[in-house]
Order: structure tokens, then sequence, then C-alpha cells
């Protein structure tokens, strides 16, 4: 008798699982949350001639929803915030004062994980079969935002959507229950109603728009090998403070977030009533969770968060391959810094210079001739005035400084380097490729001044050293110098003096 009631009772609960499904409405809330913060963004305008635009963000209804509605009150109520935390560290460097700050952007840390998934880079040494490369630099014009791009990933929200209303009417057509209809309705509704919040869109793009040009770098810092530089226009996003930005949270997202979480739960509560065609929910929800979870990991053009780029025309892409240790080295490390100043006066004078009037005269005070800008500034040529020392060591195909050029590389117009034009999504790129993460990042510093400067100090650590620049009283400033300049002798001092303390309390205990 208990066997047959065992196995009856396995036989309802897979026949119609309605227990279960009320359980499963209740896991995967961080699934939900990330797939919204990859998706929102969005907007279209209201209907009835009005100017007033609502973000839609097609995340399909799916078993987390339920468990998100209360964490989300949670979070609305606290530290009033939508957006995950960025699941992806890394450090937005200001490429004019050399600032670095560690980015709590979530659009950034996407950015740079997805870029490094489309680009990897492969250390390994030629000899193994791989390319050697130990640095990878992308450079990027950043241009004003637009709107996010629609992707696959957008559209497959719908797409799901429109499979689990199909699914929904099974039940009801061929059998008359519109229970599971009205559940999958009511889902979809509320979903589309918390990503429409307005606070989603300013928690993620929390940041100001540029008046005037700004160079910013992305990367993951030393021990890495991806950085992305972006030269950002007037209208652009100014990624600095978006990396930091915090938007202010709105009053009535506390109690749309409260409304929202008692109609989910009165949604559980309906789904807990539902004893037939159970199995239908089970695959909508299902359904649901397979899109939500692939929108959440999935990689996405910079578009789709609404950075859009185009790459740098002249070195789209710097690659620093690792050389062999029999490398020879200048023996000579002195260097004329007012002969290097003389090579730069032309430029000097013609930045200086004030800028032509926007009605095209070339005429400056005085009468006289604007000043034309030195050739070799747009032809990063030799033969054009070139200073020698901006002149890059040229990388041949089998990794030494003096062999020919890639397959299917040409040379850059006397710049030491070579190039490889290669297409990207029917954008024409070119390659550079540089000695080492010092020839990579010189490169950068050839290309994008201060980029350079700036990125050395990050892959290449200075250590203790004395930064006068950077400490603003005299008095500092003296006692800071003193400090660096005695520093060995009383470090070592030190060392001794907690040796002999150690060694004479280990003495009084015996």
């Amino acid at each position: 008798m208990s066997m047959n009631s065992t196995i009856g009772e396995l036989r309802g609960q897979w026949a119609n699982p309605s227990d279960i499904l009320s359980l499963l409405l209740l896991i995967g809330g961080d699934i939900v949350q990330k797939a919204i913060a990859q998706l929102v963004g969005y907007r279209i305008r209201l209907p009835g001639g009005t100017s007033r635009t609502v973000s839609v963000a097609p995340v399909a209804f799916s078993f987390g929803w339920v468990a998100y509605a209360f964490l989300s009150l949670l979070s609305a109520i606290g530290e009033m915030r939508l957006m995950p935390a960025s699941d992806y560290p890394c450090l937005m460097v200001n490429c004019s004062n050399g600032f670095i700050r560690e980015s709590n952007s979530w659009v950034l840390g996407r950015l740079l994980r997805d870029h490094e998934n489309a680009y990897p880079v492969d250390p390994r040494p030629v000899e193994d079969g791989g390319r050697a490369e130990s640095l990878r630099i992308d450079i990027f014009h950043l241009q004003p935002p637009t709107g996010p791009d629609r992707d696959f990933g957008w559209w497959s929200g719908w797409i799901v959507m429109a499979g689990q209303i199909v699914i929904a009417l099974v039940p009801w057509v061929c059998f008359g229950d519109w229970g599971v209809l009205l559940v999958t309705l009511a889902g979809s509704v509320f979903a589309m109603i918390t990503c429409a919040v307005p606070q989603w869109t300013e928690e993620k793009w929390a940041g100001r728009k540029l008046r005037r040009e700004k160079v910013t770098c992305l990367t993951r810092g030393n021990g890495h090998r991806h950085v992305m530089v972006f030269i950002g226009g007037p209208g652009a996003w100014d990624l600095e403070s978006l990396a930091t930005g915090a938007s202010d949270p709105r009053p009535e997202t506390r109690w749309l977030f409260g409304v929202l979480a008692i109609l989910w739960t009165l949604l559980l509560i309906t789904v807990s009533g539902l004893k037939e065609h159970t199995w239908f929910l089970v695959g909508i929800g299902g359904v649901g969770m397979l899109q939500n979870a692939f929108v959440a990991g999935a990689s996405r053009d910079p578009g789709a968060s609404d950075l859009h780029t185009i790459a740098f025309p002249r070195a789209s892409t710097i690659i620093g391959q690792r050389q062999k240790d029999n490398q020879k080295d200048d023996p000579d490390t002195d260097e004329s810094l007012q002969t290097t100043l003389r090579e730069l006066a032309d430029v000097e004078l013609w930045a200086t210079e004030q800028p032509v009037s926007s009605h095209g005269s070339t005429q400056t005070t005085a009468g006289s001739q604007a000043r034309p800008m030195p050739r070799w500034l747009d032809t990063m040529a030799v033969e054009d005035g070139l200073p020698a020392w901006l002149e890059l060591v040229e990388l041949g195909a089998n990794g030494s400084t003096s062999s020919g050029p890639l397959p299917g590389s040409r040379p850059a117009g006397g710049d030491g380097m070579w190039r490889r034009a290669t297409s990207d999504t029917g954008k024409r790129k070119v390659i550079v490729y540089a000695e080492g993460v010092h020839g990579a990042l010189m490169g950068l510093e050839k290309w994008v001044p201060t980029a350079g400067l700036v990125m050395v100090q990050i892959f290449f650590p200075a250590g203790l050293t004395y930064n006068e620049a950077s400490i603003r009283d005299s008095k500092h400033k003296k006692f800071w110098r003193r400090a660096y300049h005695t520093k060995s002798a009383r470090k070592r001092a030190e060392e001794k003096r907690r040796a002999e303390a150690s060694q004479s309390q280990v003495l009084h205990s015996v």
C-alpha cells in the first residue's frame, strides 16, 4: 500500500509539478539583475505627439523575477541603487594629469571584458607556435552618444517573450485553461515595468559629457595585456566621470518597487494555486531563464552600451612583441634636452599660436600670416622633419630589428615601425608592431602624446621615488626630500635595530 502511495505521489508530481514551480520562481535573482543592466537604456517615444520617452528592455519573464523583486526592494530601501556592482575590476587613467581611478562602472567593466575576449593576446613564444605578444593597445575616437545599438541580445528578448506567449496559448486553446496565459502576461508586464524605472538609465550612465577633447585609458593595470585608449571629443561621454559617477536616487523608486514586490508576491500565490498543465509554466520559465543567463553573460559591441567608437586611423592597434635577450642596447644614456627642445621649436610656436578664425581667415594679429602646421605632424615621417628620437625601432618578421617587414605588412612612412592593414567588421584598421611593452608604450606616446608617459608609470612602477610636484608646502618638501635621500641608511639601521631587539628578547627569555 505504501509502495503504491509513493508511486502515485511521484506520478502526480511529475504530471503537474505545481509545488516545485513556486520554489523555482525564487531562484536566479542576481541573473535577472545583470540581464536588466545589460539591456536597459534603449528609449522609445510615447504616442500622442509627446516628447517624453520611456526605457524599454526586453528581459523575458523567468524563474528569478520574484526573487529579484525582493532584492531590488531591499536595495532601493537601503543603498538606493539598482545597477549591480562592476564584475570586472579595471582602472581609468586620465592621460592629461596621470590620475588613476578604480572604475565602479558596470558599463566600463563590461566594455573592457568584452574587448579582451574579442581580441585575445597570445603570449606564447614563437618556438611554441605562439605570437610572443606582450601588450596590445587599441586606440579609438569616442563619439557623442546617440543611444544604445540594438544587437542580437536585445532582439532575443522579444523573440523569447513571443515564444512564451505562444506556449501559454496552447493549454487555453487545447484545454480551455487560461491560467498559464494569465501568469505569463502578468509576469511579462511586471518585468517591462521594472525595466522602465528611470533610475536604471541614470545609474548606468552616471557621467558627464565632455566640453573639450580628453584622452583616457582603460586597463586592468600592471600584469595584464590590454589597454584601450579613448580620444573623446566635445559631446562624448566623460569616461573618467563615468568610472566613479553616482546618480542621485529618485524618491519614487522606493514605493514603485514596493508596489512591484506586492504584485510579484500575488503572482507567486497565483502560481501556487495552479494544479493543471503546470509543465507549460515550467517550460516558459525555463526558456526565460536561458534568455536571462545568455544576456547577462554575453559579450556585446561598445555601441550596445551607447559607447560609439571609431578606430584611430593612423595607428588603430599597437602590439608589443617580446624579443630575444640578445638585442643590443644603446650604450650611451646621455641625451641633450636642449637639442630636443630646438627640434620641437616649430611645433611649439605653431601649437601656441592663436587658432584660425571661424570665418576661415588665416590672418593673425598685426596682419601676419598664420604659421603652417609642421608637415611631419601629419606624416610622422623622418624625411618631413620627424625628430630622430620619435622614430621607433623597426620590427621585422622574425622578431629582429634588422630584418624585413612582416608578411602582408607595409612600411609606414619612415616611422620605424611596420603596419599591417586589416579589416574589422568592414572598417579598415592599421595594426602597428613594436618591440616589447616599452616599444608599444613608446608607439602610443608617439601617436597620442602624454598617453604613453602615463601608462609607462602603470606598467613600470617607479617604486620609492620623490616627486616634488605632488607636494605643496615647503616644510613638507624638505622632509620628504631628506627622507628620500637617506632612506637606505635609515632602512638598514631600523632593520638591524629590530633584529638586535628580537635577539635580546630571546636571550632574556632563556
